[in-house]
């Protein structure tokens, strides 16, 4: 089994921590640490290479159903896609 290198490891976290907090924020104007509830689930999502629907399915099931922001009709799924591209464009974790 690979050593696991951690200073990089933190750093990709941190890197998928920025984007939602910057471009999903369904809340709008949280703390830092507001969605940090999420991002183990996302980190394991993109590391198991998830597919953008499954993506989309997540941040839908996390902003509609367990923050309860809205219903289905007022979920902006273009928002999400652009979210899943930047976390894609962040790469594999190390």
């Amino acid at each position: 089994m690979p050593e696991i290198d951690k200073r990089a490891s933190r750093t990709w976290r941190s890197r998928i921590r920025e984007i939602p907090n910057r471009d999903w924020d369904p809340i709008g104007g949280c703390p830092a640490d507001e969605y940090d509830g999420y991002m183990g689930k996302i980190a394991t999502m993109l590391r198991d290479n998830t597919s953008d629907q499954e993506l989309a399915a997540y941040f839908k099931w996390a902003e509609v159903d367990h923050m309860g922001l809205g219903s289905e009709a007022q979920f902006d799924p273009m928002r999400i896609l652009k979210v899943i591209a930047a976390l894609r464009e962040i790469g594999p974790p190390p």
